[in-house]
């Protein structure tokens, strides 16, 4: 999918819950439907809008950015923007980045504002683009240390097999490399899709296989994955399946074994993983709302594409008699319970990456569709 701007935007509000059948009757659907059927638990809703904030997610095969948030009457919101191949997010209350395929896309909020009879928390307005070159961005990073240098803005350059940021001249400049990558050439030779950082500092990746040859991971999906630490060049967790998703949050390293669609975290005594809870598809994205952990999910692919045909996921599925999903799943890590989802059905399958605003319980974003809109938020300097 070409990552120039779309002019596609689609709004939705959600109030009223399905009944299972409407559920399963969806979700039976043609993968061609145009709008994405969006299907929450009984209390996602209430639970979003007690936390204050926003959820974003980006679905990356088709293309497209979600806002998710709450009415002032506690009712979900969610709004969709069509924003290229939208893969790694990072968001705060000044900037929305995003991670495409082959280019990086910089919104800017320019605050609250009132649109179409609605109150919102936050319009983010396109305001840069990078052209990186056949990258294939998966997670960024903003505001991060390496090395004592503070970057704006870092991605998993998965293609190159290395970590990036952004240059003035050249596609990218590569600020690190696991030390068994010999040369950098775009054969996407490890599969380094996920970074996070500690504490400000870059500070681990996931990395499907310790390989270095033009996509030697594909053939070893299961047990091979691994996280290094890019500090020390440390491997501080191996047996992984196909890891994504490294978060640091609350004195943990927290990560997604996707090939077993297991969450949990690092034990880096025994340099092992130890499984929390069990999810009901391909994890990928994870984000941290207080004692809660939300994660994104991806229905399998077919085999014939040759990615995910070596995992041991749609057997684990099976074997529990869950229905894989694509959604996303809300987690009490106190109990390792599931409380929450939100179930997408239609053109939509596949999930990357999920993201927490806290302080903004409803925003908002022109993604590449309104044009005048954008012009009527420039605010010019003084001359």
């Amino acid at each position: 999918m070409s990552d120039a701007p779309q002019n596609e935007s689609i709004d939705y509000t959600l109030t009223n819950e399905p009944t299972l059948p409407e559920v399963h009757a969806a979700e039976n659907e043609s993968p061609n439907v145009n709008k994405p059927q969006l299907f929450p638990s009984p209390q996602f809703a209430d639970w979003l809008a007690q936390t204050g904030g926003s959820l974003a997610f980006s679905t990356y095969q088709s293309g497209r950015l979600f806002l998710l948030g709450s009415s002032a009457d506690g009712s979900l919101y969610a709004q969709e923007r069509t924003v290229g191949t939208a893969m790694g997010l990072a968001i705060n209350e000044k900037k929305l980045w995003i991670g495409c395929r082959d280019q990086i896309w910089c919104f800017v909020n320019t605050g609250p504002v009132r649109l179409h009879k609605q109150n919102y928390g936050a319009l983010y307005l396109p305001r840069v683009g990078h052209m990186i070159g056949q990258s294939n961005t998966h997670d960024v990073l903003i505001d991060a240390t390496f090395k004592g240098v503070t970057y704006d803005f870092l991605y998993a350059n998965t293609q190159f097999s290395c970590i990036s940021t952004l240059d003035p001249t050249y596609n990218f400049r590569p600020i690190w490399r696991p030390e068994f990558i010999s040369e950098l050439k775009a054969e996407d030779r490890c599969h380094l899709n996920g970074i996070c950082a500690q504490e400000g500092e870059l500070a681990y990746a996931t990395i499907c296989g310790k390989f270095d040859t033009q996509l030697g991971w594909k053939s070893h999906q299961t047990g091979s994955g691994l996280i290094m630490d890019v500090r020390t060049n440390e491997v501080v967790c191996t047996g992984l399946s196909m890891p994504h998703s490294p978060r640091w949050y609350n004195g943990k390293l927290w990560v997604l074994n996707s090939g077993e669609g297991e969450l949990g975290y690092v034990d880096f005594a025994t340099r092992s993983f130890v499984p929390v809870a069990q999810c009901a598809g391909f994890a990928r994205g994870l984000a941290f709302i207080g004692d809660y952990a939300v994660v994104a999910l991806s229905r399998l692919r077919l085999s014939k594409e040759g990615i995910l045909n070596n995992i041991n996921l749609s057997q684990r599925l099976q074997d529990r008699n869950t229905f894989q999903r694509c959604g996303l799943q809300v987690f009490d890590l106190k109990s390792s319970t599931l409380i929450h989802w939100l179930h997408i059905s239609g053109v939509v399958t596949e999930l990357y990456d999920v993201v927490y605003l806290p302080t903004i319980a409803r925003p908002y974003t022109t993604g590449f569709n309104e044009p005048k809109l954008n012009l009527k938020r420039v605010i010019f300097p003084q001359i």
